[in-house]
């Protein structure tokens, strides 16, 4: 394919990634998710405030945006199981979720996201990490170890896919990066005791009344 043709899809794939599904629920229940809990617009705020309905509904939709340019990339351009590409268009994706040009480049975090390109990609190893990953949220008192602990595990496998592209790995490693990054205040947080809680099991009542004592970075 013309690489003006690869720029156009990877134009789009940014685009579509700034497009913020929490934002939106939030905006549809009268709400402004940034207002509310950790103020982060992302699936953990939205399960921590709204419950657990509209916290899947949100990782769903930003999953989705992951799961279709990584097809497109791996089966549309330049052949069958083009796994670099699927990254390319992948790591745009994420760069829109977490930069989005639609709100001042402050975004969420890509860990749903990330979680559908990976499982588009490599879809038995991703499917298995992501059950992994809801039991960890299931009983882990910190959400947000059980998701870095996935975006690594996938990094890891999809090395091992594009283990021949150079150009590929780096994106993987500079997009593992990012991620981290993203999860940065959770980190500092942690190491100070001040870290926000999440229990998937309590009821949406209890969730919303505990997240509302607790202020996050969300720059």
């Amino acid at each position: 394919m013309d690489i003006k043709y690869i720029v156009l899809i990877c134009i789009a794939a940014y685009l579509v990634g700034s497009i913020n599904f929490a934002t939106l629920i939030a905006r549809f229940n009268s709400k402004d998710i940034r207002k509310m809990g950790s103020g982060n617009p992302g699936t953990m705020n939205v399960l921590r405030t709204m419950g657990k309905k509209w916290g899947i509904l949100t990782f769903a939709l930003d999953s989705l945006k992951g799961v279709a340019f990584a097809l497109i990339g791996r089966y549309l351009i330049n052949g069958v199981d083009n796994y670099p590409m699927a990254i390319l268009l992948g790591a745009c994706v994420i760069l829109g979720h977490v930069f989005p040009i639609f709100d001042k480049f402050r975004g969420g975090k890509g860990v749903a996201t990330t979680i559908g390109v990976f499982v588009s990609i490599s879809p038995i190893v991703g499917s298995i990490t992501l059950v992994v990953l809801v039991i960890m949220l299931l009983f882990l008192k910190y959400g947000f170890i059980g998701s870095l602990i996935t975006v690594t595990a996938f990094a890891i496998n999809a090395i091992i896919l594009c283990q021949n592209s150079v150009w590929a790995i780096v994106i993987i490693c500079v997009w593992w990066a990012l991620v981290v990054w993203a999860h940065r205040g959770n980190i500092i947080r942690l190491i100070k005791g001040e870290e926000n809680t999440l229990n998937i099991l309590k009821k949406k009542e209890e969730d919303s009344k505990e997240s509302e004592d607790v202020k996050e970075e969300t720059k």
